[in-house]
């Protein structure tokens, strides 16, 4: 059954024509069950004005109007020409109405209630003004035309709450694809920030050893002056350097020479009091500190996790009591931020979910983990980093 919608929905045009033609058949297959008059030129008339009723419902959502007058005046006649009087079922005109309610622009769809109406009950004024028969009991007052007028009215209520549900739905798969686009923009955004943090770390890390290469060649090189190849150190490393800064020139946004905070745990109290101007409470420690012992590239790791973690806090809570917690151990460290339930009336900022990948990333280069979560109505973050401790 879900195929079967899927491919009408795909196939708009075939649906209409299926739709028409079993209309169309049905149509016959009532008058023939009522009888055919005997002269073929009357019958002849009779189901071709059948199929003149029925087949224009092909173009009943292209051209809804156009279809309702097609179908209503062919109605009227066949009515009107039928021998056989009684059969004024009008089930064409009932679907050309629906068409015009569900695919007609309001307020003027809702002009087929008096043209389902006028269709339905023409036949039955014109038939003595024309000198034909009338159905045996057929009495038209005011109760058959509220009638005919409320089953009307209600085909104009269905049809249009079909068609409201049909913009709800285009609507909805338009916002649904701007938020997707700007859920890959986020994302882009957040890439690009985090090669250039990437590039700030990969600058703090290894400029300093280059550099200190290169010092150490050039002294060495003043004391040896014939050793060519401590020159050729020399010369290396400070191409290296200048190509090193070239590369991250290009990961960093505000080139070559932004470089950023050196990010240590030497460093944490700036973050602090980044979050703090921004309403929060920072609650800081730092157990068994020796930020020596701690190799330089896990400290750019705990010190990003750090500075993740708070930008989730503002993101997500708002101005809250946040505890940052670093505890160091031989070989490990453990990271640990939590805050309080989120701040009264704040509204929390949409995420990309971007933030915890790079978390847990950062934690497993040392061969870590990283668990967050709800905690006591409001969110913790616990990571922990692992290196050879030195003997």
């Amino acid at each position: 059954m879900t195929t079967l919608r899927q491919l009408f929905a795909a196939h708009p045009r075939a649906a209409d024509t299926l739709l028409a033609c079993a209309v169309t058949l049905l149509g016959v297959l009532l008058r023939l069950s009522e009888g055919l008059p005997g002269d073929p030129a009357t019958a002849a008339m009779l189901l071709s004005l059948i199929l003149a009723q029925g087949l224009p419902l092909v173009w009943r959502r292209t051209q809804p109007w156009p279809v309702m007058v097609v179908v209503g005046l062919a109605y009227v006649v066949y009515e009107v020409a039928d021998p056989v009087v009684g059969y004024n079922d009008g089930v064409f005109v009932a679907f050309a109405g629906y068409a015009v309610a569900r695919y007609a622009r309001p307020p003027g769809s809702a002009a087929m209630v008096v043209v389902v109406t006028a269709a339905v009950l023409g036949p039955e004024v014109l038939r003595p003004a024309l000198g034909r028969p009338a159905p045996p009991g057929l009495s038209l007052g005011p109760l058959e035309w509220v009638l005919v007028a409320g089953l009307a009215w209600g085909l104009w209520l269905l049809g249009s709450a079909q068609r409201r549900v049909r913009e709800d739905a285009r609507r909805l798969r338009e916002l649904t694809d701007r938020l997707r686009a700007e859920q890959e923009l986020s994302a882009r955004r957040a890439v690009t920030a985090e090669r250039a943090r990437v590039a700030r770390d990969l600058h703090d890390l290894v400029a300093h050893h280059v550099s200190a290469i290169a010092m150490q060649a050039r002294a060495s090189a003043e004391a040896l002056p014939g050793d060519t190849g401590v020159r050729a150190i020399g010369s290396a490393a400070d191409t290296a350097l200048e190509e090193m800064r070239r590369l991250l020139g290009l990961l960093a946004d505000g080139g070559p020479g932004d470089t950023g905070p050196n990010a240590s745990l030497d460093h944490l109290d700036r973050l602090a009091a980044a979050a703090e101007s921004a309403g929060c409470r920072v609650e800081l420690t730092f157990t068994g500190r020796d930020a020596a012992a701690v190799p330089q590239a896990a400290q750019v790791s705990a010190y990003r996790i750090v500075q993740e973690a708070l930008t989730n806090v503002l993101k997500h809570a708002g101005p809250v009591t946040v505890r940052v917690e670093v505890r160091q151990v031989s070989g490990g460290l453990s990271v640990v931020v939590a805050n309080g339930p989120p701040a009264p009336g704040h509204s929390p900022l949409p995420g990309s979910g971007l933030g915890l990948i790079g978390m847990r990333e950062r934690a497993a280069l040392f061969d870590g983990d990283l668990r967050a979560g709800p905690h006591n109505g409001g969110w913790r973050v616990e990571a922990r980093l692992r290196w050879a401790a030195s003997g």
